[in-house]
């Protein structure tokens, strides 16, 4: 009877022993899974950061050039208009005369 519960302890410890090794092994998965992880979701926000700069810099880019662009037309448009100097004139004299 002492040979079967010697057994039985033994192969009791030895699945305590099995589970443990389990839970160790499993936990050194779960970490290297989480660190792997970490890694790619670093890597994934930096391409996004620089995807983002990129577009950002090309927006800036495009708006300088459509600011030039309509600033130029507009100084264009100002030029052609004839400064008629004698109706301002008059127009302030009668303004002024009242």
């Amino acid at each position: 009877m002492s040979d079967m519960l010697d057994k039985l302890l033994q192969t009791e410890r030895s699945a305590a022993e099995l589970v443990s090794s389990a839970e160790a092994e499993a936990n050194r998965r779960k970490a290297e899974a989480r660190a792997e992880a970490q890694k790619r979701h670093a890597a994934l926000v930096k391409e996004k950061a620089v995807e983002a700069d990129h577009a950002v810099q090309e927006a800036k880019e495009r708006a300088a050039a459509e600011r030039k662009e309509h600033g130029e037309k507009y100084r264009a448009k100002l030029a052609a208009h004839a400064v008629d100097r004698d109706s301002f004139a008059r127009l302030v004299s009668e303004l002024t005369d009242k």
